[in-house]
């Protein structure tokens, strides 16, 4: 097996257990977050807010860090730092401005029959599209120092996201009542099903259509920009 081909499986395997362990520790977080404040009679706005938050931010850090321990491999002089803070930023903004209006929605639909529900897989893999977009565009201005069309990456999340929304939405219409063994089976298997597919359709895009930069590219592109937010 190619050294690439390598880098390309392990990026999609690194990819599905950062989503499982992400959305588990976001889960962790939230039940943590609810137990406590409960206790204490915190408003639920405040409540909500915080787990949002938090779980943004454990998912956001876990699959920073994957991607940058991948990226760093490929590419010399990658930083983490940024990468995962602005991955984690990102995370947070989507769990706090696309989750929520696309629940409700979706949820308000469905109740009051608006629209057949053979519909509403398609306003959740829209959600999906925000969500990516929120996530790929703020990594885009960090990739494109190192990758050429770079541009390519903003699409990738999108396009990843919105099917790990499908993956996850379908899941959740598996849900039973009466077994909970049975619903953590599934919603595993959709983490790890939902992270297998963005780790595909990212990494197919990072490993055999962008190319990277050369080594004096790099270098005088970022003295550019250094100049350049020095006037």
């Amino acid at each position: 097996m190619k050294a690439d081909q390598k880098v390309w499986f392990k990026w999609m395997f690194n990819y599905s257990i950062g989503e499982l362990t992400g959305i588990g520790a976001a889960a962790i977080v939230g039940r943590l977050l609810f137990i406590s404040f409960n206790t204490q009679g915190v408003q639920p706005a405040f409540l909500t807010t915080a787990v949002l938050i938090m779980a943004g931010a454990s998912e956001g850090l876990i699959i920073g860090y994957i991607q940058w321990k991948s990226l760093s491999r490929l590419v010399s002089n990658f930083k983490p730092t940024v990468w995962i803070i602005t991955t984690s930023l990102s995370a947070i903004a989507g769990w706090l401005l696309i989750l929520p209006p696309a629940i409700v929605f979706i949820s308000f639909l469905s109740r009051l029959h608006i629209v057949q529900n053979s519909y509403l897989p398609f306003y959740a893999g829209l959600a999906g599209l925000a969500f990516g977009g929120v996530m790929g565009i703020p990594q885009f201005f960090i990739i494109r120092k190192f990758y050429k069309a770079s541009v390519g990456w903003i699409m990738a999340n999108a396009l990843g996201w919105m099917f790990s929304f499908l993956v996850v939405y379908g899941a959740l219409q598996m849900f039973s009542d009466h077994s909970t063994f049975y619903n953590v089976v599934i919603i595993v298997g959709s983490c790890i099903l939902s992270g297998f597919v963005q780790g595909v359709i990212t990494g197919t895009l990072l490993h055999f259509i962008m190319s990277a930069r050369k080594e004096h590219e790099v270098k005088g592109l970022v003295n550019r920009q250094s100049i350049n937010s020095q006037r």
